[in-house]
């Protein structure tokens, strides 16, 4: 009976053991894709800053192409 208990008692702890080192490795799994989330949303927003800044380039330049038009229209005249 007592080397009965012992052995299932052998297999809870080495259950428990297990769980916790696996409890780790998952925890620091999620740490590191936290993180690699984290960058992605971070240059995320910076291509978005960047390609709002990008849209308004070229409406200026647009603007200018315009105005440009138009007074080469108005010296023709």
């Amino acid at each position: 009976m007592a080397y009965l208990l012992a052995v299932l008692g052998g297999i809870v702890f080495g259950g428990a053991v297990a769980a916790y080192q696996l409890s780790g490795r998952w925890r620091k799994q999620t740490e590191e894709v936290k993180l690699a989330l984290n960058e992605l949303a971070e240059k995320h927003a910076a291509e978005q800053q960047e390609n709002q800044d990008l849209k308004q380039e070229v409406a200026d330049l647009k603007y200018q192409l315009n105005e440009a038009k138009k007074d080469l229209a108005a010296a023709q005249k």
